[in-house]
C-alpha cells in the first residue's frame, strides 16, 4: 500500500502536475490523520470497556464486603447497648446497701457481668486498601460513592478512638477495681466479696464511667451515626442498578 501511494506521488511529480501532487499529498495526510483518530478511538473504547469491567468487579467486591461490615457493626452495637443498659440498671440502684436482698444481689451480679463489654468494630478494608494502594479511586464513576470510599478510613479511625478509649478504661481502671473487691464472675454467694464496696463512691464512679463511655459511643459523639449512614450509602450505591 505504501509503495502504491509512493508510485502515485512519483508519477505526479515526473509529469509536472505539481498542483495535483499537493492536493494528493494533503489528501494522503488527511487519510493518515483519520486513520490515527480511528485507531485512538478504538483504543479509547477498548480501555473504557476494560475500565467498566474492572469497575463492575470492584463494586461487586465493595458491596459484598460492606454488607458484611454492616452485619458486624450491628452485632457490635448490640453488645454496646447491652453494656449501656446494664450500667443504667446498676446506677438505678444507687446508693446500694452493703448487703442487699438476695434477689437484688442476683440481678446485680448479672448486670455487673454484662457491664464489661469491650468489643470493637473492625471492618474488613480489603477493597478500600486495594483502591488506595493502586491509586484507583478514579475508576469509580459515581462521584458520591468515590468520595465516601476515600473518606472511609478516616471515618473509621475517628469512630474507633471512642471504642479504644472504652476498652482502655476497662483494663486500666474498671477491671482492677472490680477484681479487688468481687469474685471474677460476680458470684455474690461467695462471702469473700467485699459487699461494703457497693456503697462506695468509687464503685458508683466506676459504673458511671462505663455508662458515660458507652453513651459517648452510642449517642454523644455522633461518630457511630456517621459510620452507619456511610455504610448504608456505600452498600446502596454499589448495588448493580447504581453502577451506570
Amino acid at each position: 500500500m505504501i509503495k502504491f501511494f509512493r508510485q502515485i506521488r512519483h508519477n505526479l511529480l515526473t509529469e509536472g502536475k505539481t498542483s495535483k501532487y499537493f492536493k494528493y499529498a494533503i489528501g494522503e495526510i488527511l487519510l493518515v490523520v483519520i486513520g490515527i483518530l480511528i485507531a485512538l478511538q478504538i483504543s479509547n473504547w477498548n480501555q473504557n470497556r476494560l475500565n467498566s469491567n474492572k469497575e463492575t468487579a470492584i463494586l461487586a467486591d465493595i458491596h459484598k464486603e460492606f454488607t458484611q461490615n454492616k452485619k458486624q457493626l450491628d452485632s457490635v452495637i448490640i453488645q454496646h447497648k447491652l453494656v449501656y443498659d446494664n450500667c443504667a440498671k446498676v446506677m438505678s440502684l444507687f446508693p446500694i446497701l452493703s448487703k442487699p436482698e438476695p434477689e437484688v444481689l442476683d440481678s446485680l451480679s448479672v448486670q455487673l457481668w454484662w457491664s464489661y463489654g469491650g468489643v470493637t468494630f473492625n471492618p474488613s478494608q480489603t477493597s478500600i486498601n486495594a483502591l488506595e494502594s493502586t491509586s484507583s479511586f478514579d475508576i469509580i464513576k459515581n462521584e458520591s460513592l468515590r468520595d465516601l470510599l476515600i473518606s472511609w478510613n478516616d471515618l473509621i479511625t475517628d469512630y474507633q478512638e471512642e471504642e479504644l478509649l472504652s476498652r482502655k478504661y476497662i483494663w486500666d481502671q474498671y477491671d482492677p477495681y472490680m477484681a479487688q473487691h468481687f469474685d471474677w464472675d460476680f458470684n455474690f454467694k461467695d462471702e469473700r466479696n467485699n459487699f461494703e464496696a457497693l456503697q462506695s463512691l468509687r464503685f458508683e464512679f466506676m459504673v458511671k464511667g462505663r455508662y458515660d463511655l458507652m453513651d459517648q459511643i452510642l449517642n454523644a459523639s455522633g461518630e457511630l451515626q456517621k459510620v452507619q449512614e456511610t455504610l448504608d450509602s456505600i452498600i446502596e450505591l454499589s448495588k448493580p442498578n447504581y453502577r451506570d
